[in-house]
Parts: C-alpha cells; structure tokens; sequence
C-alpha cells in the first residue's frame, strides 16, 4: 500500500475549501476505507471515514480546532484479541468460537481493525452495519453481540468514557427464508431411500423420521435405541469447529438431553443394520463419528442420488414440527417445544412451525360453526 500523506493545518484548510468547491482527492482504492493520518503535533492517529470528505472533516474538527486527543486506548484488533481469549477461556461452545473468529476475519478485523477503539464512532459503527445490509438479519445480530462484548470490555478496562453499543443502529432485517419440505416432498425422499446405503442410507432415515439435528444424528450409537420400547436416547453431539476436518463429541445443543420417540417406520429400516459403536461411522471404525470431510462427502452422494427439493440436514427439522403441527390434532406450543427438546416454545412457534393453510381453515371453521351454535341458541 502506497505512503499515505500526512496534511499540515494549512494543507487541511485548502483540502476543505477545494471540497466545498467540488474538489476532492481521489479515494485510494485498495483502501475499504479513506484513513488520514493525524500529525503528532496533535496527538497522532487517524482521521477515517467512509469517504475522504468524510475523513478531512473528521480531521478539521480536531485538528482545526488544535485539540490534542492525548490516548493510549489500544486498536480495536487489540481489544478483539483480548476479548476472544476470554471467551476462550470460558469454555464457549467450539463452534461460537469458530463462528466469532471467522466474523472478525472476514468483517470486523478489515473494517476497524487498527484504529484506536476510544477513536470509533457510532458513525462509524453504522456505516459498518450498513456494510453488511445486504447479509442476513442474524449475521447483523452477531455482528451486535461481539461488538458489545468488546466495547463492554473497553469501557470496564477505561479505554472508552461510553459504550457505543448502548446506541440504536439500523441493521439487516433479512430472515433467512428455511426451505420446509411439504407432505409429498417428504414422501418423495422417502420413496428414493432405497437409491442409497451405509451411511447415506442411515442418515438421511433419520432426517425423515426424527426432529433430530445433524451433530445429535451423527452422535448416537447403536446402545443409544431402544427398539422395544421405541425410544432414543439423545446423549452426544458431534461438531466440527470451522477450518477442522477432525469432530468434537459434546453434551446436546443448549443441554437438550433427553428421549424422544423411535418411530416404527425407522425402527423396520434400520433394524437390520443393529451393531455396536457409533451408527455412523468411518475407516470401518465404529468406536470414531465420521469426519467433516467424510459428511461432506457423504452429503454430496446424497444430493446426487436423492431429490432433497434444495433442504438441507436442519430444513428436515423444521418440516417434522410443521407436519407434526399441520397433521396432529390439538397441538400446542408446549408439545412441539417438547418435540424439538427447545427451552422455550417461542423458537418452535416463530421458525419451525410454519402456517399451514388447511389447518387454519379448518380451525376457522370450528370456530365459525361454534359462534353460529350460540348465537342460535340465544335467539
């Protein structure tokens, strides 16, 4: 990256009457953002902004008005790596960690990286989240999390007088849309169970006949199913932290340990292949889950054998419990709470259950032949 120029007070001055006239320098443009370098007569650091207009005002208010921001606050990739070594250390799920580091990686680190954390703005910080408009509604609300947890930390450490993130900011609203597969999509993946074996045979059974996730599948093991008194014991996850091909064997998602049904259509599909050790497994070693280059694998032959209409592995969760809710009478929140082992029902109700129309009319008809009974009974 070429020099950049540090501007004079005069210089500065000229710079912004050159703007006011149209006139402005051109923006580096190997540069995501225009920096200028604040002479150390007057404390040093930088003046950023989205913009270089931005960045030359930024300048003339404290350069122009000769104040000098005496700091010793460390760059905002200094707090980032104090923090997530705490976090670190607090035994946070392997893949949070992932998910936290590839997020700074990919975004905090290029956007604010060596400025002075007590130097950030919450201009700055919404032209950051304006950054990422275009993402996901959930990539904003991480973004959020690890932006307060590093700003808590700077304002408990005395690096900043005020925690930015108490502030409002316009973010992402887009909802990721969650494919739910209908009643004859599910029975299509079924009907093409037989184009498949081993592994692929067995996972994708479970898949169709079970709420189960992808790391509690490839966690259970042949002692985990109780055949005669149709049940399954939810004991393990297995998760592969990103950028590790090897899997870590864990405690159930948000401690969701528990028993949920062995269906009778899953029992007669895969009884035949009762062993002992992990039911999926690689390198003919039961006692070892398979690998996340292995279940890339796997999932590929899948996908090139059987018609999954775009689902992926969680896509089959969220289409049990709205078949549950669309085909069960007298469901409740409370049941596909229980079916979907969630601490709450909120979750199962906002993302899982989704409408289904024929059970909506039917309902409004109940209702509608209820208030037509009373109203013929008082008249």
């Amino acid at each position: 990256m070429s020099e950049t120029k540090t501007y004079t007070l005069s210089e500065i001055q000229q710079v912004l009457a050159n703007l006011e006239n149209g006139i402005s320098e051109p923006q580096n443009e190997r540069m995501s953002r225009a920096k200028i370098p604040i002479p150390e007569e007057y404390g040093g650091g930088w003046a950023t902004g989205s913009t270089l207009e931005e960045a030359v005002r930024k300048l003339i208010e404290r350069v122009g008005s000769q104040i000098k921001p005496a700091t010793d606050a460390p760059t905002f990739r200094e707090c980032w790596k104090k923090w997530i070594m705490i976090k670190e250390g607090q035994e946070r799920s392997p893949c949070t960690i992932s998910n936290y580091k590839r997020l700074a990686k990919d975004r905090l680190l290029p956007f604010f990286g060596d400025i002075p954390v007590d130097q950030i703005t919450p201009d700055d910080i919404q032209l950051y989240f304006n950054s990422i408009m275009h993402l996901s509604k959930s990539y904003s609300i991480q973004s959020k999390a690890v932006l307060r947890g590093i700003f808590d930390r700077a304002e408990r450490m005395g690096y900043v007088v005020k925690n930015l993130m108490q502030y409002e900011y316009v973010r992402s609203q887009k909802e990721k849309e969650k494919v739910v597969l209908q009643d004859e999509d599910l029975l299509t993946v079924i009907s093409e169970l037989d184009n498949l074996e081993g592994n692929d045979y067995l996972y994708v059974c479970f898949l169709c006949f079970t709420a189960l996730r992808r790391g509690e599948i490839l966690g259970l093991k042949w002692e985990d199913l109780d055949f005669e008194g149709e049940k399954i014991y939810v004991r393990r996850n297995v998760v592969y932290p990103d950028g590790v091909n090897d899997y870590i064997v864990k405690a159930p998602k948000d401690g969701s340990y528990g028993v949920v049904r062995l269906h009778s259509e899953l029992a007669k599909r895969i009884e035949r292949f009762q062993s002992k050790g992990f039911i999926l497994y690689m390198d003919d070693d039961p006692t070892k889950p398979i690998s996340r280059s292995s279940f890339s694998k796997m999932w590929g032959r899948i996908k090139r054998r059987v018609d999954l209409k775009g689902a992926t592995s969680h896509c089959f969760r969220a289409s049990y419990a709205s078949m549950m809710n669309a085909h069960c009478d007298h469901i409740d929140p409370k049941v596909l709470q229980g079916a979907l082992r969630h601490k709450t029902p909120d979750l199962a109700l906002k993302v899982y259950a989704k409408k289904n129309v024929r059970k909506l009319e039917k309902a409004e008809k109940e209702y509608d032949d209820w208030i037509r009974s009373q109203l013929e009974q008082t008249s």
